[in-house]
């Protein structure tokens, strides 16, 4: 009989030191023609043959073995780059099942079984069909689930992908905004559409936001002392308000002896708007230390010009819903001619956000050409190791 939704010989690694179980185990997968099994009866072998196996698509395992135990070897699996299903097995133990699954979930191991000892073959056929029967992840839509997002988080899976912002006078990119990504190990690179909610509505965006804030700080490290290169880094009301956080960051930056002023913080117009106190305390500081104050997102919110005159902002950013299309709409032109005319009088950098064809770019240029350039048009995001030779590339229809 052969195993259901495998193109290749199913890769199964069992851990099991009882010899009566080990035998029924052995003739039920013997029961199965292309089926390479992997006997260990201790933990060290187990975690040795899961060295040496390329793959493996369920793995059997013994809660109470000797020489490792089975929460040791299920956190062994939850560091290959391609998670098994897993089935949990317990004899003495048995009223610990659940709580073995819900390490193994929160490990990361995200299709796991439990049975208790001695196993009954039919229980264990039944369960292993219905965790092999999606031997792959699919593509998620919509949110991805936060014992997923959490894994990669702790296995570093997260970067930064940088998107330049141009200098339309020059042609040249004067400062990048860092933007989260997941390198997921079965879906390739995916956006943070899938993941951001998930991680503000848990309250655990600060383990993301000090990811982002550390391998960009590493990234203008590298562009040496004399750049002037900034970076635009997105932060939340839940971290603009933890003092705590302030102070890594602070901390942070000058652990790299990079100067403040080459970080720039974008809060959303809706947080800078806010009638809190502690919002506008909180930008005021970080404004103190150096650091640029983006208003994010404008024009989508309420903002009026008595905010623009009290916020410390030091850039303000127009909305792609403003950009987009401003060739042939005639009530963006004027909103984005009198923002200008304001933010020069203030001393503002203007960011045109959306920049995403050539028509839009070209009437900027010609129209407004202090207003720095962002958009899928001049540049996609891309990771740190190709930003350079992105970043000494000079935009010619740019250059005025």
């Amino acid at each position: 009989m052969k195993m259901a939704g495998f193109n290749h010989a199913a890769r199964i690694l069992i851990a099991e030191d009882n010899n009566s179980q080990l035998l029924l185990l052995k003739a039920f997968f013997d029961g199965f023609e292309g089926v390479d099994v992997k006997l260990a009866r201790n933990g060290t072998q187990a975690v040795a043959f899961s060295n040496q196996m390329a793959s493996i698509d369920l793995a059997i395992i013994d809660l109470h073995i000797p020489k490792m135990d089975g929460i040791q070897i299920l956190e062994r699996l939850a560091r290959r780059s391609q998670l098994p299903a897993v089935i949990i097995i317990s004899g003495n133990y048995s009223d610990l099942l659940s709580a073995g699954k819900r390490a193994a979930n929160e490990l990361g191991l995200l299709r796991v079984a439990c049975l208790p000892k001695p196993i009954c073959p039919d229980k264990l056929k039944a369960e292993m069909q219905s965790l092999l029967q999606h031997n792959r992840l699919p593509v998620m839509e919509g949110n991805m689930p936060l014992i997923e997002i959490v894994n990669g988080l702790a296995r570093n899976q997260f970067c930064a992908y940088y998107q330049p912002i141009y200098d339309m006078r020059s042609g040249q990119a004067v400062q990048v905004e860092a933007l989260a990504r997941w390198l997921h190990p079965q879906m390739g690179v995916i956006n943070p559409a899938a993941f951001i909610s998930t991680l503000e509505h848990e309250c655990m965006l600060s383990l993301l936001t000090r990811r982002i804030v550390q391998t960009s700080l590493d990234m203008l490290l590298a562009q040496g002392s004399h750049s002037n290169l900034k970076v635009s880094i997105n932060l939340s009301q839940e971290l603009l308000l933890d003092n705590e956080f302030t102070d890594w960051l602070i901390g942070e930056v000058e652990l790299r002896k990079i100067r403040f002023s080459r970080v720039v913080l974008e809060i959303t117009e809706k947080l800078g708007l806010s009638d809190s106190g502690y919002t506008l305390s909180a930008i005021i500081r970080l404004r103190m230390r150096g650091f640029g104050i983006s208003l994010d997102d404008f024009g989508v919110g309420s903002t009026t010009l008595e905010h623009i005159k009290d916020l410390p902002i030091t850039e303000l950013k127009f909305d792609k819903s403003i950009i987009q299309g401003i060739c042939h709409d005639y009530r963006c032109q004027s909103i984005v001619s009198g923002m200008t005319s304001i933010a020069s009088s203030l001393g503002i950098e203007m960011v045109a956000e959306g920049v995403d064809n050539i028509h839009d770019l070209q009437y900027l240029k010609s129209k407004h050409p202090a207003i720095r350039m962002q958009g899928f048009y001049l540049c996609k995001p891309s990771p740190a190791d190709v930003l350079t030779e992105k970043l000494l590339a000079v935009m010619d229809e740019l250059a005025v």
